[in-house]
């Protein structure tokens, strides 16, 4: 049964700014500007009552529990599902894009199942160009088009497949284990690292930072702390980065990988930590994708759901994604060269994970 969520209705002419009037004959929420310029000027509807929302919400207390006039959070985050590709593997735990339209993915869950896959999403099915047999716990893709990688089992290293397929390491992280990777816009690999030892409890000395490397593979900035001196980070599972290079990290904090997104400049200012909805707890952030306009997409794989937030961390959309399109257990993102959202999806069960090809609402974008 979907969880109930407050929901904002927007303006059902433009579609995209929040309702002030409504017209009772037309049954039509509508906008200041689209009442003026579109309802106003229609020579049939002129004759029409209209109403203000806020008039309404007065007169009657059960409009706004049932139809949420005030709320922030708007209900759809994707538009339409363009299309869907069957991939061989049950989880996909890692998804990029590259410039040239190529799709690197990853399975990592089942050690036997582990792989790295390179293809082109072409229809019916997806065209496989490269594969390697490795357990991987994250990949990026760098100015390019060449792929950086690490391995989950006793290895400190994170590596790089050129496009000719040789391997080579490019950093060590030794006596640190890596983690999550990335690359910002200025070329620079960023990786989440922990000390040895188990993941969670975190402890008081336990390490666990977020690492800008310069064109020069050296360190250049290292985020523990807050300028407070508090942990920034639990466990630093995915990183993306926006148009300013403020760092977006799903931070799990807990063994079922619930936990929460920090956002952070490169000075260590926290900007905002995101523990999810109130009416989906516990949160579990995954898969972070970032549009033109620098909102975040965060995928919530155990409640089927998207969220978007703006930069300042606000909840501007939250899409439960399975009632309508279909899409079940959303867990990898990345923008395609085309702008479309690529979403991987996937559990541990005896079926296939999908690429669902999406296209993100205009107002999200």
């Amino acid at each position: 049964m979907e969880k109930a969520l407050k929901i904002q209705i927007l303006c059902q002419f433009c579609d995209g700014q929040s309702i002030q009037w409504k017209c009772d004959e037309c049954e039509k929420f509508m906008c200041l500007p689209c009442k003026e310029l579109v309802h106003d000027n229609l020579k049939s509807l002129q004759h029409h009552g209209i109403a203000n929302v806020f008039d309404i919400v007065k007169d009657n207390s059960d409009f706004e529990k049932d139809n949420s006039v005030e709320s922030e959070v708007a209900s759809e985050v994707i538009s339409s599902v363009l299309n869907s590709f069957t991939t061989t593997v049950p989880v996909i735990n890692s998804l990029v894009c590259s410039e040239d339209g190529c799709v690197y993915f990853i399975h990592q869950k089942i050690a036997e199942k582990s792989i790295l896959v390179k293809g082109e999403l072409k229809e019916p099915s997806i065209k496989l160009s490269k594969s390697l047999k490795k357990r991987i716990f994250d990949i990026a893709i760098n100015r390019d088009d060449e792929l950086l990688f690490n391995e989950m089992v006793d290895n400190n290293n994170v590596c790089i497949l050129s496009q000719s397929g040789e391997i080579n390491t490019v950093i060590d992280t030794s006596p640190m284990r890596p983690l999550s990777l990335h690359v910002n816009k200025d070329n620079e690999l960023i990786v989440g690292i922990k000390e040895q030892g188990p993941i969670f409890p975190v402890q008081k000395d336990s390490v666990r930072q977020v690492i800008i490397f310069g064109s020069d593979n050296k360190r250049k900035v290292t985020l523990e702390t807050d300028t407070t001196g508090r942990k920034l980070f639990n466990y630093p599972a995915r990183i993306e980065t926006d148009s300013a290079n403020v760092l977006y990290v799903a931070d799990w904090m807990d063994t079922d990988l619930s936990g929460r997104v920090v956002a952070v400049d490169t000075n260590g200012n926290l900007k905002f930590a995101y523990a999810g909805h109130q009416d989906l707890q516990p949160f579990f952030p995954h898969g972070i994708a970032i549009t033109p306009s620098d909102n975040i997409i965060l995928s919530d794989q155990s409640n089927n759901a998207l969220h978007v937030l703006n930069s300042t961390g606000e909840l501007l959309g939250l899409h439960l994604l399975d009632s309508i399109l279909h899409i079940k257990a959303p867990l990898s993102l990345c923008f395609d060269h085309k702008g479309h959202l690529l979403i991987g999806s996937g559990k541990l069960e005896n079926s296939n994970a999908k690429i669902f090809v999406t296209k993100v609402a205009k107002k999200n974008v």
